[in-house]
């Protein structure tokens, strides 16, 4: 008998022969070819894990649905006769699924030995399309196939996995192109703070035409898949592709783009852009939209995140304050989560620059804290390390300590979009305008799909600005209007631009505008609580806003 996984291992052989024996000595004895390629149908599946449904769609359906799960109920029970008592170490057997335990299958041969499954052949259309597949692709067999556990991921950001798109049946031909497609919006999302991506290497070991989609999830331990086919047309390819709840199976939307082959081959990204920004903005309202429907408590951490951090950089007052309490919750639920304690610390400078804050010097106490907590769980953590430094530039004038934390952030990160935002935005402060636009232009270079693209472009404009590149600083700052009107640091920046390109009336209407969104907003108020105030940046913003209409004091 087989007392424990750790003591023996059964070693399949799926290329040449097929064969399974124990490390330890003994084969087993399985004549039916059907209940050797069950076995080799659990040995390939990226978790050893299928559906029972699934299983029997390629080994009986031509005996039809009832037939063919009693057909797989009797195969199981001759394979427990045949096993025998080593059938529940080796076997993992529910009502909806059957599984191998992978830490006791072990892989020998190679392709060179032989066919993979050579002599299975079996009259089932699935069967033969799945193995024809595996035969082409040339599958490398290990006892861990690429996958994630539930130990690998933070399970406190949404997770999606695109699979490789298709190309369209009546085609024919490879599927090079939707493999490059998936790919590179992999790439393009994972450039996200918000976004968990299942890498691409990951994803193209599972094949949408032979797997349901709770096999899919139960591989990558994902909220969210994307997929679809493709079929060309001419010069031009267009894709159908589906982004689903991984969960219920809902489709969140259906949505068709094209692109022109030799843009997409020379480098073109509109389509990647595109099919990312419609992930990215789906996933952040369906994030509302769940934590705004249930009690907190029962609401995913994915969830709470994403829209805790969505509402707070909406910038409108009710949807600000709803933010706090997800962010909170999130961290009651998961404590030794570095970076949630980052946002909750950006909540609260933002909270100061919004000019809500009804305790300047204690939520600024606050958002120290917050920082400093989460640097005490993980002091390499670059966000948290960036935001630290936002902490310290904007709310306490420690530039040079600021300055520090920037440069770690992106020492230990070079592609920490924010960091380098933020490093640019305190050279704006501190008259070093040439590095400011520098810095912020490489930001916006590392996160051109950012969900809060406002908040880059409001700060790309402040550095503009600061090297007195009015016009550039100018249409930066409208751009970030458009996504968030109520932004006041925004319309700060837009007034100053006006000032100096000499539109004086489109200033003062500005200022209007300010005013109604900050009506106790003074020029001295400003000047005390900002950190270039002391720097001739501070000087020529706060002349700007005095000469466009902000009360002086």
């Amino acid at each position: 008998m087989l007392n424990s996984p750790e003591n023996r291992k059964l070693r399949l052989r799926l290329y040449g022969a097929f064969s399974a024996e124990w490390t330890g000595g003994g084969k087993l004895d399985i004549r039916s070819t059907k209940l050797r390629a069950l076995i080799a149908l659990l040995a390939t599946a990226p978790d050893m894990k299928r559906t029972r449904s699934w299983l029997q769609d390629k080994l009986w359906s031509l005996s039809g649905q009832e037939l063919g799960r009693a057909s797989l109920r009797r195969g199981l029970s001759d394979l427990k006769r045949a096993i025998g008592s080593d059938f529940d170490v080796l076997f993992d057997i529910s009502h909806d699924d059957v599984a191998l335990y992978p830490d006791v299958i072990e892989f020998v041969g190679v392709s060179s030995e032989g066919e993979f499954l050579e002599g299975i052949n079996i009259a089932e259309v699935g069967f033969t399309a799945w193995v024809n597949d595996q035969r082409e692709n040339q599958p490398q067999l290990s006892p861990r196939l690429e996958y994630f556990t539930p130990s690998e991921v933070t399970g406190i950001l949404p997770a999606v996995a695109i699979l490789p798109f298709l190309q369209s049946f009546n085609q024919g031909g490879d599927n090079v192109l939707g493999d490059m497609l998936a790919e590179e919006v992999s790439r393009a999302l994972s450039k996200s703070q918000l976004i968990d991506v299942i890498s691409h290497l990951s994803s193209r070991n599972l094949n949408m035409r032979l797997l349901n989609l709770a096999d899919v999830r139960r591989a990558l331990n994902v909220e969210y898949v994307i997929h679809g086919s493709y079929r060309q047309d001419g010069e031009r390819f267009h894709l159908d592709a589906d982004f689903l709840d991984a969960e219920s199976g809902r489709i969140i939307w259906s949505r068709q783009f094209s692109a022109k082959m030799s843009d997409f081959l020379h480098g073109g990204q509109e389509i990647v852009a595109d099919i990312s920004r419609q992930i990215g903005r789906a996933i952040l309202s369906t994030s509302i939209e769940l934590a705004t429907s249930k009690p907190l408590s029962e609401v995913a951490s994915h969830a709470l995140l994403v829209s805790g951090v969505t509402l707070m950089h909406r910038l409108k007052l009710a949807s600000f304050a709803r933010a706090r309490p997800l962010i909170e919750e999130i961290i009651r639920k998961s404590p030794k989560h570095a970076s949630l304690y980052a946002w909750l610390g950006k909540w609260y400078v933002l909270s100061v620059h919004q000019g809500w804050s009804h305790d300047i010097k204690k939520d600024s106490q606050l958002a120290s804290d917050c920082t400093a907590r989460a640097l005490d769980l993980d002091p390499d953590n670059s966000f948290s390390l960036a935001v630290d430094g936002l902490v310290l530039n904007n709310l306490h004038k420690q530039f040079d300590t600021a300055l520090n934390r920037f440069d770690q952030a992106v020492e230990l990160n070079p592609n920490d979009a924010l960091a380098w935002l933020l490093k640019g935005t305190l050279h704006a402060f501190v008259d070093e305008g040439d590095k400011a636009v520098s810095f912020t232009e490489r930001a916006r270079m590392l996160s051109p799909l950012d969900p809060h693209r406002y908040f880059y472009e409001s700060l790309s404009s402040t550095a503009m600005i600061a090297n007195r590149q009015y016009e550039e600083g100018l249409l930066l700052a409208e751009n970030s209007l458009v996504s968030n009107s109520r932004h006041t640091s925004t319309l700060r920046s837009k007034i100053v631009a006006l000032h100096y390109l000499g539109r004086k009336i489109e200033a003062e209407q500005t200022v209007k505008k300010l005013l109604s969104l900050e009506p106790s907003l003074t020029v001295n108020g400003w000047l005390k609580n900002h950190p270039a105030a002391s720097f001739r940046t501070g000087r020529d913003w706060a002349e700007a806003l005095q000469s466009s209409g902000v009360p002086r004091t």
